[in-house]
């Protein structure tokens, strides 16, 4: 886009806003933002501890400042909503404000910090979780281990990889519960699958979906939650969500602030504009921004990097005549050029997986062992067009005036999606459309809004495109989630065509020259089964080896993540306090009571 195009894209932001603050509009965008100062950061002394879980309870009465704190987001809130299990058009943004989660990760400490809980106990194949007695609704309804059976049912119904591992549970009393593991379990994988988990589900409103088809449950569009976060939903529009102080959650003497604005921008270069003000927005969840543009922000815009353990990748359709072929997935694989893709996006946060294999770049070396250098790398930064002729060739393919086609004259391409808005991924898109194409293949690059870049995904409705190849968060950091979230493939219900093959018996190449007959998803699950890492490993190196071969993805890049907090009139995390990088600071930050407002 023109930056002169960009430029009005903000002006139109800017004058919105004002219009908002002169109509009223609830109040919130009279108040948001803050002036520009230029302060440090300041360590926040209000925060509670974060491993305490029963302090800050209830809402005392403490000083609530008429003030709004406005994170800039890129998508139409009209378009999303509060179901959380249909996370195609799920607002997770906005649940974050409005729901608790179970507990988190800190990858500064390598700890785990409670939240809704006030206990976790793994022993053995028995976990019992302990929820806080000050859980509440924000109705004022008592939260109750009713909601959390409803919760753990409708998990089940929608595939949730919680159930690869548990056998059943009980509901102990109102606010236990005890979680009967299939067999012995790396309490990892319970912690991390946990800590996805948010109190977001209230059996008064999610019980009539019990009875239901999982596909009639995620269709169902939640508008009006009810809260167990800092925060109750006031209103949505084209704009923005409006959030306001929750006094029925446990922590609220955290929140001294009254609203909270989720405000909806046009994609990162309307945010970086709106950082630039220094005046417009108070933070950015999560922003990919080049050195050049933030060397251009306020003294007072604070950066949090925080491992992503998420990345671009390309996701096939396994249903397509083409692109369903091992083969020409693997000439896709030796086509393109990862580093060449990090160099043009970013190599100051990005970097290449060494071997696309379903496991997050930096443990690869550690889960694979002696297993690392028999793994084919395709390629890491070069293009390895001899071997992807050799298995087009072979796949029965010729090349005619440049291009690749197959026996009835079809060439080998059609549109790649990506989503707009998404700077860092139009540039990665971009590089490995012109990398395919120059070797031979026909693609068009087709950009959609985020809501229909995963529509295309969901049904079905694509060849190959853009889309992240790792579940994200602290949980990717064991290999069963990122293995389990490819073959599966949740976020887009399955869109890829993979799930049938993945619970079949496949045979492929061994490691040893030979061939090894394999059931991938019920390997990964043995992952989780497995008591300690050592345990896990031989399964984990099974599962990986057929990743890389079949590649139900394609795992190109991962990240650090950059998360923008600004320090003027609002307190920030300290650079030794656990919570400084855990997902995400906007909402964690304010959870934990160290981020307030201080103006």
């Amino acid at each position: 886009m023109p930056s002169d195009s960009r430029r009005e894209e903000y002006d139109r932001y800017i004058s919105r806003r004002r219009v908002l603050a002169a109509a009223g509009a609830s109040g919130v965008a009279a108040l948001a933002g803050c002036s520009s100062g230029n302060t440090n950061p300041t360590e926040s002394g209000s925060g509670s501890n974060s491993g305490d879980s029963t302090s800050g309870s209830g809402d005392s009465g403490g000083a609530v400042n008429d003030a709004t704190f406005v994170n800039a987001y890129t998508g139409n809130p009209v378009d999303l909503h509060f179901n959380s299990s249909a996370s195609q058009n799920f607002a997770w943004p906005a649940g974050r404000a409005v729901f608790a989660p179970f507990l988190k990760y800190s990858f500064n400490k390598s700890e785990f910090i409670l939240g809704a809980l006030s206990d976790l106990e793994i022993d053995g194949q028995e976990v019992t979780l302990t929820f806080r007695d000050d859980l509440m609704w924000s109705n004022g309804d008592e939260w109750t281990t009713e909601d959390f059976d409803v919760q753990l049912q409708l998990a089940q119904k929608t595939g949730s990889s919680l159930w690869g591992y548990l056998d059943e549970y009980e509901i102990v009393d109102d606010k236990t519960a005890r979680l009967l593991l299939s067999g012995p379990t790396n309490p990892q994988i319970i912690q991390f699958e946990l800590s996805n988990f948010f109190v977001d589900t209230k059996a008064e409103t999610h019980e009539q979906w019990l009875d239901k088809g999982e596909a009639e449950f995620l269709q169902w569009a939640w508008e009006d939650p009810v809260a167990s976060g800092m925060f109750r939903f006031v209103n949505k529009d084209q704009q923005a969500f409006e959030f306001e102080r929750n006094p029925e959650f446990y922590k609220s003497d955290n929140v001294n602030f009254g609203t909270y604005l989720l405000e909806s921008y046009g994609g990162n270069t309307a945010q970086h504009q709106a950082l630039i003000s220094g005046s417009e927005v108070d933070a950015s969840t999560s922003l990919f921004t080049p050195p050049e543009i933030a060397n251009r922000f306020p003294d007072h815009v604070v950066e949090v990097n925080i491992p992503a353990k998420w990345g671009y990748g390309i996701v096939f359709n396994h249903n397509d005549p083409h692109f369903g072929k091992r083969a020409v997935r693997q000439a896709v694989a030796h086509v393109i050029n990862r580093q060449a893709i990090v160099d043009n996006a970013g190599p100051e946060t990005k970097f290449v997986a060494p071997t696309p294999c379903g496991i997050a770049p930096r443990d690869q070396e550690y889960w694979l062992g002696d297993w690392f250098d028999d793994f084919e790398t395709y390629g890491a930064d070069e293009i390895q067009a001899e071997q992807a002729t050799q298995l087009l060739e072979e796949a029965g393919y010729t090349k005619q005036n440049g291009t690749w086609q197959d026996s009835s004259g079809e060439t080998l391409g059609g549109e790649y999606y990506s989503p707009s808005g998404w700077t860092d991924w139009t540039t990665m898109t971009q590089t490995v459309v012109s990398q395919l194409n120059e070797f031979g293949f026909d693609f068009s690059i087709s950009t959609k809004p985020t809501n229909d870049w995963f529509s295309q995904y969901s049904n079905s409705n694509f060849k190959m495109g853009s889309l992240y190849w790792l579940p994200g968060g602290s949980r990717s950091s064991f290999p069963y989630f990122p293995l389990y979230y490819q073959l599966w493939a949740t976020d887009i219900g399955g869109g890829h065509g993979y799930r049938e093959k993945a619970e079949s018996e496949q045979t492929i190449p061994g490691r040893d020259g030979g061939e090894t007959t394999i059931t991938p998803l019920e390997v990964t699950r043995e992952i989780a089964r497995q008591p300690n890492d050592d345990e896990s490993r031989p399964y984990v190196q099974q599962a990986a080896w057929h990743n890389h071969i079949e590649l139900p993805f394609l795992g190109l890049v991962s990240k650090y993540e950059q998360s923008w907090v600004t320090n003027d009139d609002w307190t920030v995390a300290s650079e030794d306090s656990p919570n400084r990088q855990v997902k995400w600071p906007p909402f964690w930050w304010v959870h934990e009571g160290e981020l307030q407002y201080q103006g």
